[in-house]
């Protein structure tokens, strides 16, 4: 089993454990770079202020850096509807068909993909421990998304295949209800107990 120690107690934890199990502690990767290098151009990433927090970009490809706490704060729904310039329709842009994963600009690790909310066709690039990637564009186009109802949207299509997972699960209980009633039919003890 792969092993590393605790940032916090020097106990020794699986590879893969985020909390320590002995202390609590969080572990999260080590900081390679103090100053962020873009994950695209290998470029030094630059301070600038953008609605009242504090991003890091790249002059090249104009992407973005920011930590976790940032983009939950610059994609809340408070924030972006206090927001009067966002447009009021969004336009969902065609996904690419290249698939590259980026490395952390801070660590190096290769970060996660994902379709922000599942729906709104904005792919995120994510470091489970530092923050996002977000290329040139992307966070006005998810800001706008939110703006124009997507989060609702997305939280609907949540309900709807919750219900349907429910509404499966539901279905295989019946089958297997009917099943044990049938094999259990010539049981001496299904008659006796009713089990």
């Amino acid at each position: 089993m792969d092993q590393r120690v605790c940032q916090h107690c020097d106990k020794s934890i699986n590879l893969k454990s985020r909390h320590c199990p002995f202390c609590g502690g969080e572990n999260k990767a080590k900081v390679l770079h103090a100053i962020p290098l873009c994950p695209r151009c290998h470029e030094t990433l630059t301070h600038f202020e953008y609605e009242e927090s504090v991003l890091d970009s790249c002059s090249s490809c104009e992407g973005f850096w920011l930590d976790t706490r940032d983009f939950n704060q610059l994609t809340s729904e408070r924030n972006v509807y206090a927001d009067k310039s966002i447009p009021y329709e969004y336009k969902k842009q065609a996904m690419s068909d290249e698939v590259s994963y980026l490395s952390c600009p801070l660590c190096e690790g290769i970060m996660n993909r994902k379709n922000f909310r599942r729906i709104s066709g904005v792919l995120i690039d994510q470091c489970r421990d530092h923050g996002i990637w977000l290329d040139a564009g992307e966070l006005d186009q998810i800001r706008c998304f939110i703006a124009n109802g997507g989060l609702d949207k997305s939280q609907d299509r949540e309900i709807v295949r919750n219900r349907e997972d429910l509404d499966l699960v539901a279905h295989k209980v019946k089958n297997l209800e009917f099943m044990q009633k049938r094999l259990n039919f010539w049981n001496f003890k299904y008659w006796l107990f009713k089990v």
